[in-house]
């Protein structure tokens, strides 16, 4: 028993606290590194609303169960905001 303990995989911080899977660790990163890619200056706000839209829908299409959820997350906003800059983005 002690063996199995011993030869278990890092997980992130909090990981295993929260029972989060692979495969939610693995979209999140994802997200993580798409949203570091996308322009941050307040003159590319347009292009990072662009962004966020089409990252929640490459998320949709994959059948992501929660993507509002996920990206709102990673963005550490809550999904009633995230919603209003999709659908900024949307019109735009």
């Amino acid at each position: 028993m002690e063996s199995h303990r011993r030869n278990q995989q890092p997980r992130d911080e909090g990981e295993e606290a929260l029972g989060v899977d692979a495969y939610q660790i693995m979209a999140r990163r994802a997200v993580q590194a798409r949203l570091a890619a996308l322009p941050n200056r307040p003159e590319d706000a347009e292009v990072r609303l662009r962004g966020l839209l089409e990252i929640y829908e490459e998320l949709n299409a994959r059948g992501h169960p929660e993507p509002l959820t996920l990206l709102a997350g990673v963005l550490g906003i809550p999904v009633d905001v995230l919603v209003v800059h999709l659908r900024a983005a949307q019109r735009g």
